[in-house]
């Protein structure tokens, strides 16, 4: 406020001066100027009078002569002040116009409104620095689960654009320098609700800054950065950032995960697909030799992966000094048959391209699929708008970053027992993998399921907690079916996690009991979800599912019973 208040005296200074200086001269004139009454005897006008006259004469309202007709000394007294108040009138108001569009002014508005609008969030919300493609996307996967967002962007075009969306025209956007320390202090960051600072913007260095200053003002605050540079990362990592997000190292494990295998890949698939979509059939990239064009920094950790995998590859690339560290490599873009046809692309399996550009990536994939149709095709898509065209080019794999930064981002933060059954599921046999799949495929059908974990709290979990106090020991069973059906209605979904202290189950047998304090991990379908949260609020739909009888719904008529029918 004070911001304003300074902005506005400076550019309103002068016109303010003005106009108080013509008016009130204009009115000492008229009053130690006398008129005539109606009696034609000398008068001489009020200040009231005259500060009234000079208001309707320089607004050029124009409502008459008052209190008295004017005399001819009065009328042309009129004619010397008319023009310097109406002059006046117009200096300020145009000065006010100015003010109005001045830039300053308006980011001080907008400043001050986003303050006001941080100060009034009650719930839980997380901080975004960044609102591009992933940013974006993240700010939408959290509202569609119900988090408030707070955002920090830096470019107006990019605010701009994005408030014409209806779900972000009353989110609190600021248009800044995310990496600024004030911003993030402005944007909520020391508030209680605050649940962690997501740094999703293009720039690794000013993910590191973000991270940095918000480890360094709120050490217990989660942090989750974006980053592609090794280096980058590494140093994120040194100081205890919750969430590290490579979006090539993750592409790139996935590949060989689909290489190593294909039923992990497909389980791991399914769980972080956007809810409802179809399920994927199982990818099985074939063995032999590969072709990776682009050796940058997804490429590199492509050609990692497919050396992990035991593939053969030949490199290539536009960078002769990149090209000196692979023994198989070939000097260009990879976008001319000839550099296809020197690679061995005749008699490859498969092909990568991971340049840079977009526009580079589809003319490989065209190319080589014209000289080897059979061929595996990967490709790296940097830009969102292009998704039809790679759809069309019909790769089986196709990288983008901004996804893969806005799903591992939003699983992390929102279900983070998520990431701890997926890295389980990687350490685990076939037959693990196997059974995973066969459950999901059994409850979900071909949609791919909603996520969501449970607390068995004081609060979330009266039913477990009521049914716990009658001396019954509710099993996952009692839970993975409808409570309010009269049938043996079984929902449709799977639970994955059962974490219980330090201790953790995975795929849990429906036999396994419940206790207080136990947090679930689901994958299914929304009407379960909401059955199960519905059964575990209620402090009778588990404990009556569980006994034969009906059980009272108060905890003295459940007393009294007990009383009258003892065990």
């Amino acid at each position: 406020m004070n911001d304003i208040i300074w902005i506005t005296m400076r550019q309103m200074r002068s016109p303010l001066i003005v106009l108080l200086l013509v008016y009130f001269l204009s009115i000492l004139v008229l009053v130690f100027v006398p008129g005539e009454d109606a009696r034609g005897l000398p008068v001489s006008m009020s200040v009231l009078d005259a500060a009234y006259f000079v208001a309707i004469l320089s607004t050029t309202i124009g409502l008459g002569e008052v209190p008295f007709p004017f005399t001819g000394a009065q009328r042309f007294l009129v004619l010397l002040i008319l023009f310097p108040n109406v002059i006046a009138w117009l200096y300020s108001i145009g000065a006010m116009l100015r003010l109005f569009v001045d830039p300053r002014f308006k980011a001080v508005l907008e400043r001050n409104r986003f303050r006001r609008q941080v100060r009034w969030i009650g719930e839980p919300f997380y901080l975004i620095c960044g609102f591009g493609q992933s940013g974006s996307m993240i700010a939408r996967g959290l509202i569609k689960r119900g988090q408030r967002v707070v955002v920090v962007e830096q470019d107006p075009d990019v605010v701009g654009r994005e408030l014409l969306h209806d779900q972000f025209a009353h989110m609190p956007i600021l248009t800044g320098d995310s990496t600024n320390r004030e911003n993030l202090e402005l944007s909520g960051l020391h508030k209680d609700n605050c649940c962690g600072v997501i740094a999703a913007t293009n720039d690794d260095h000013a993910n590191l800054t973000i991270a940095i200053t918000s480890k360094l003002l709120e050490p217990d605050l989660p942090v989750y950065a974006r980053c592609a540079n090794q280096r980058v990362s590494a140093n994120l990592d040194s100081f205890g950032t919750d969430q590290v997000v490579d979006p090539y190292e993750i592409f790139a494990g996935r590949l060989f995960l689909a290489l190593a295998s294909p039923e992990k890949y497909l389980v791991q698939d399914w769980l972080i697909a956007v809810p409802g979509a179809p399920l994927r059939k199982a990818l099985k990239p074939p063995s032999g030799h590969w072709v990776v064009c682009g050796a940058g920094r997804f490429g590199s950790r492509i050609i990692s992966a497919l050396e992990r995998a035991g593939q053969h590859i030949t490199v290539i690339d536009v960078h002769p000094e990149r090209i000196k560290n692979y023994p198989e490599g070939v000097l260009g873009r990879g976008t001319q048959a000839a550099t296809l046809e020197e690679a061995g692309i005749s008699e490859a399996v498969g092909v990568v391209a991971g340049t840079g550009d977009d526009i580079d990536n589809l003319s490989i994939l065209l190319t080589a699929k014209e000289l080897n149709p059979d061929l595996f095709m990967v490709a790296r898509q940097e830009q969102q708008q292009n998704d039809a065209l790679f759809v069309a080019s019909g790769a089986q794999l196709v990288a983008q970053p901004t996804l893969i930064v806005a799903r591992r981002v939003l699983g992390v933060s929102t279900t983070p027992l998520l990431k701890t059954f997926l890295e389980h599921l990687v350490h685990q046999d076939k037959d693990f993998a196997n059974r995973a799949r066969h459950l999901l495929h059994e409850r979900l059908g071909d949609r791919a399921p909603v996520i969501w974990v449970n607390d068995l709290s004081a609060e979330a979990a009266r039913g477990v907690i009521a049914t716990c106090e009658e001396g019954i020991e509710p099993q996952l069973d009692h839970l993975l079916h409808n409570t309010r059906s009269g049938h043996d209605e079984q929902l449709r979904c799977v639970c994955l996690v059962l974490e219980r202290g330090a201790q953790r189950f995975f795929l849990p047998q429906p036999e396994q009991t419940l206790k207080a304090g136990d947090r679930l991990l689901f994958a299914g379908r929304s009407d379960a979800r909401d059955e199960i949260t519905r059964a575990l609020a209620d402090p009778v739909l588990l404990l009556d599912y569980v006994t034969p009888d009906n059980m009272p719904r108060t905890a003295l008529g459940r007393w009294l019973k007990r009383r009258q029918s003892p065990r």
